[in-house]
């Protein structure tokens, strides 16, 4: 009986031991494969960069500057940047810092053929300007322009342009952040920000998405440092597509014009209420009959304006604009600027915690700031 139960206990651990190493051995397949799955991955993101980049390049130019003035001890009369092919008939869009104050303007592409550049049209408010040249009857690869809303946060994208004068350089990184404001002196800002690395003269290049679109305009480098490191800004694209269109169309863009001094919903707009016993952000939007910050606050109506004409008013809330939520002062400028001048907008307002729509026929905006004031010289 007892030769039995050990026999009955060695079958037992055997069985046990087989079944514990073909449970380690299905273990140790799962984890390979998912290594192979992982290696399979990064090969097939690594071969679509490749792609991206080698596609995307051909629609990048390098551009160099001559400003006509003699170079100092230290400096030099010549500048550089990048710019991005928008029509197969030599139209180049690229920063309006690139070109601006220049005699002579001089393209390159990757192939090493240059041509000179000629301005069609710039619009300094957006830092975007526009050139043409002519390719004697070739057709350009032009860029595809995509959609900059339709951006995640966390897409990867390319950078191209020329960093320090290193023509057709490709960076990567991802989408930090969407909409973005920064201290420049540009009334109509919509930055995508990125980690992709940004130099100068990548000024005017390509921020690319992974299907090869563009999905920004490389601008500018938000850095303590003065080498580059820093947040990377590009303008999006949906802002340059609108700017393009008119400056091809007209070599000049015209705005919508309302009349009014906006301000975010925000702590700011408190302590400038504070008189008006104001403490708090709780207090404001109860004052204003929000349940969270959105729309803008009406700080002031210029007379004999759009805005003052349709009965718009200070302390107004402004929450929508034809039906789209505003979100917030920089959206306001965009949307009311994106309008063509005569076009009749309905804004939904909050007075005294009242809901109301207001019916506003735009105008051209003057030679003025933002708001509808002369500007100083």
């Amino acid at each position: 009986m007892k030769d039995a139960t050990k026999v009955t206990l060695l079958v037992m651990i055997l069985a046990l031991g087989i079944a514990g190493g073909v449970g380690a051995a299905k273990l140790l397949d799962r984890r390979a494969a998912a290594g192979r799955e992982m290696s399979r991955s990064a090969a097939e993101l690594q071969d679509t960069f490749a792609a991206v980049a080698a596609g995307a390049m051909k629609s990048v130019v390098h551009i160099t500057t001559s400003s006509g003035r003699p170079a100092d001890l230290f400096g030099s009369s010549e500048g550089i940047g990048s710019g991005v092919i928008v029509s197969e008939e030599g139209h180049i869009l690229t920063n309006n810092h690139v070109i601006d104050g220049t005699r002579e303007v001089r393209v390159r592409f990757e192939d090493g053929r240059e041509f000179e550049g000629r301005l069609v049209g710039a619009d300094p408010e957006s830092d975007l300007a526009l050139l043409k040249i002519d390719p004697n009857g070739e057709k350009l690869p032009a860029a595809a322009l995509g959609d900059s809303d339709a951006m995640r946060v966390g897409d990867w994208v390319l950078a191209i342009g020329s960093p320090f004068g290193y023509n057709h350089t490709v960076t990567a990184g991802i989408v930090s952040a969407k909409h973005r404001r920064a201290q420049l002196n540009l009334p109509y800002q919509d930055f995508i920000q990125t980690d992709a690395a940004i130099n100068p003269g990548n000024s005017g290049g390509a921020l690319v998405n992974l299907r090869g679109e563009v999905v920004g305009i490389n601008t500018a480098i938000v850095t303590e440092s003065r080498r580059g490191e820093g947040v990377g800004l590009a303008i999006a694209s949906n802002l340059a597509k609108w700017v393009t269109e008119r400056l091809r169309k007209d070599g000049r863009v015209r705005r919508g014009y309302m009349g009014f001094v906006p301000h975010d919903i925000d702590r700011e707009l408190v302590a400038l209420l504070r008189d008006q016993g104001i403490g708090s952000m709780e207090e404001l939007l109860g004052e204003l009959g929000l349940k969270e910050p959105v729309g803008v606050f009406v700080l002031e109506v210029q007379r004999d304006t759009p805005a003052d004409r349709a009965g718009l008013r200070p302390n107004d809330v402004i929450v929508e604009m034809d039906g789209r939520r505003l979100r917030g002062q920089g959206d306001a400028f965009l949307r009311i600027a994106g309008i063509e001048p005569g076009t009749t907008v309905t804004l939904k307002v909050l007075r005294a915690k009242q809901e109301r729509e207001i019916k506003v026929e735009l105008a051209e905006r003057p030679p003025r700031d933002l708001y509808g004031r002369p500007r100083r010289k």
